[in-house]
């Protein structure tokens, strides 16, 4: 009988150990998304800025995958002039409900 409760205790500690392990690889694999996805948004935003010409507009054109959403703040796309670069904070929210920030600063060329 008390081999039937420690094997029944081992058992348990292994599967516990296995689950722990999954979700800990399910939340890097989101946290490595979150960031590629937060980096193709920055050079997509520079890339737009880049195009625009001094009191003109741009517009980002980014998709980002799916269960994650960009933003970018202030949300102003009035290009900015070569003396006054603007200051985007970039945020990127995950399927898990993390996110990640990153201060870019743009002007136009």
């Amino acid at each position: 009988m008390l081999a039937v409760v420690i094997i029944g205790l081992t058992v348990t500690a292994l599967l516990s150990a296995l689950a722990n392990a999954g979700h800990a690889g399910n939340v890097q694999r989101s946290l490595v998304e979150m960031d590629a996805t937060m980096r193709n948004y920055a050079e997509a935003t520079k890339s737009a800025v880049q195009s625009c010409t001094a009191g003109g507009s741009y517009s980002v054109s980014f998709m980002p995958p799916a269960g994650y959403s960009a933003s970018a703040a202030p949300a102003s796309t009035i290009c900015p002039s070569v003396a006054n670069p603007a200051v985007l904070d970039l945020t990127v929210q995950g399927p898990l409900g993390v996110h990640e920030t990153m201060q870019i600063i743009v002007r136009t060329p």
